[in-house]
This record gives C-alpha cells, structure tokens and sequence, in this order.
C-alpha cells in the first residue's frame, strides 16, 4: 500500500533523517511502493509547492539530494503503490489543487455521484488524472472554497459525504494549506501513526538520535525544536509513536497548536479487501511488509528494542544509476 509522511514543526528544518536515515526510513519503504514518489511543502514566501515523479524513491538520484536540502515547517511526502491505474505524473500523489496539498493511502469507489458532487463545487477541472485520491482531492478543494477557506471544516465536509456516499475501503489522508496540516484516519483498516517531539527555549530536545540492528543516524537539525511527525508506520522504535484512532482527525494549527477530534461517524458502505479488484487488493496487501508492521508494533508495545532486522537499511544512496532513470531528471517543481 502507498506510504504518507508529514513533518510539522514551529522552525525550518530538514526531514532527511526520517526520508533517508531513520531505521525504518520512506527511502526503505519505498523498495515495497515503488509506483512514485512525491513531496510537498510550504516554502518562505508561504507558497504552496510540489515536486513528484511515478518513479521510486530508491532508483532516485534526486530523492536523496532534495531530502537533504528541503527546508520547511510544513511538509508531507508520498511513495505510491498503484492499485492498478497508470504509473504517470498526473496520477502521483501528492495533488495540489487551489493552494492545497494532499496525499491518501486507501481505496474508495468514485461513484457517478461523486462526480456529480465534485462538479457542483466548481473543483472537477482540478483532476487531470484517473485516480479515486485525485478525485477525493478536488472534492475537499470544493469544500473548503465552500467552507471559505477552513481546512478542518471542508475536510469534514468532504470526508462525511464520501463516509455517506460512497464505498470505501480506506481513507487515510494527509491535507495542508499553507502551514496547516490534517491527518485523517478512517476507518481502522489502514494505520496511521503520530510521533510528537517537544520542545522550548527553556527545556530543548536533544539532537535527533536513531538506532536499529543495522543502522545510526543523529540529527542535530532536529534539536531544540519541537515537531509533529504523521506516517503510515512507525520510523523507529521510539516508544513515543501513538497509533491514530478509527476515524479520527489530528490538526497541527500554523502556530504549532495541536488537537485531535473524532468527527465521523460510520462508512455506509464499507469494503472489505475481498470487495477490491485484483490491483487494488494487491496494493493493500503486502504480506512481507505485514509481517514487519506486526513485529514493530509488538516492539513498541513491550519496550523492547529492535530484533535482527534481514532488510538492508544502509544504503540511503541510489546505486540504480545502470536502471531505467538513469538521466531521467525530476520534474520542476510545481508551485501555487
């Protein structure tokens, strides 16, 4: 299935410890989702600006380069897993439509309906792609110019429709505007994971240590500053990482306040996996990597530290130069 990041904190820093380094990294992840990859971010002039290619992460040159030199409070990335539509531009999250950035790993059914709905709102010239995330996107970007703007209140508004309105399997999404980020969970099938660092002039965090069987990495950028990090899994072994719950809503506000709500009631029409097509099945369902998530949690919960992890975690460099990207530069960046 597709993997979500977001790195939200009161200062500019850098994300490359937990792209490239952190033991269980969006680089290393990335050799399970291996159908593109995408950043978003919010730069100095507060712009909203995005950066994507349907290629994987770790045959990436410029993965690594632009994970070392992006700075920002807010940010979020993507490494997809297709669930069976076309491996192309258009179709790589995240999706930026009207200022707004969004990111979804799940699957829900786009319906005539929804179509519909997404039209009303003015937002159905924003989707130039074929996939159920994009239209799910130009839905909250018609919320929330129907909303005047909220983020909380059009996300709301978008996702109780679809909860009501159409078939789903798993919607979890992330969604900035600006340096305003929401993370979504609904419902349980797929997870998403919150680890919060704090810190104050009077009481700042150590540098940023991470440790597995087979990998170190420290970040001194991270010191002294208090950040919010959302992924689909925990990055490390610290015990802090909290498991989002059924249906609920994490808002990390621009002056860094941080709140949680469970505004959704039950999906109308829930899908199981057996309800998907072979593709989309397939992207949800990866038994190696369910294996890893079940040893993890079981890690987490008991305090224990990592066991013998057989998946190579050293190598943060691209050494696929000889693939099929050799000289396929990333794409300019994208910007609203």
């Amino acid at each position: 299935m597709c993997r979500l990041f977001a790195l939200h904190s009161d200062q500019p820093v850098t994300a490359d410890l937990w792209l490239l380094d952190a033991p269980y990294s969006l680089l290393n992840q990335s050799r399970f989702n291996a159908d593109g990859t995408g950043f978003g971010w919010v730069d100095e002039t507060g712009s909203a600006r995005l950066r994507k290619r349907p290629v994987a992460a770790y045959e990436s040159e410029t993965f690594a380069q632009f994970a070392t030199t992006l700075r920002s409070r807010s940010m979020l990335a993507h490494i997809r897993l297709s669930s069976g539509t076309g491996h192309c531009e258009e179709n790589t999250h995240p999706f930026l439509q009207d200022g707004i950035i969004s990111a979804h790993n799940g699957v829900l059914e786009v319906t005539d309906a929804m179509r519909e709905r997404v039209t009303e709102l003015g937002a159905a010239h924003h989707v130039q792609g074929t996939t159920d995330s994009e239209w799910m996107a130009a839905l909250i970007t018609g919320e929330v110019a129907a909303h005047e703007g909220d983020l909380r209140d059009g996300v709301v508004a978008a996702l109780s429709w679809i909860a009501a309105n159409v078939p789903v399997y798993s919607v979890n999404l992330l969604v900035m505007k600006g340096e305003e980020l929401i993370a979504v969970r609904l419902p349980a099938t797929n997870e998403l994971w919150v680890l919060e660092r704090t810190a104050t002039s009077d009481a700042p965090r150590e540098a940023l240590e991470q440790s597995s069987d087979s990998l170190k990495a420290r970040s001194a950028d991270l010191s002294g500053v208090r950040s919010v990090v959302i992924a689909s899994e925990p990055m490390d072994d610290d015990p802090a990482w909290r498991l989002m719950d059924s249906g609920e809503l994490v808002r990390l506000g621009a002056d860094g306040t941080m709140s949680s709500e469970h505004p959704f009631g039950p999906l109308a029409r829930p899908l199981s996996i057996e309800d998907l097509g072979l593709s989309a099945a397939t992207s949800q369902a990866h038994a190696e990597q369910d294996r890893a998530h079940a040893e993890r949690r079981l890690r987490l919960a008991e305090g224990r530290p990592a066991s013998t992890d057989t998946t190579d975690t050293t190598d943060t460099t691209d050494t696929a130069t000889g693939s099929a990207t050799a000289g396929h530069d990333e794409s300019a960046d994208s910007a609203a």
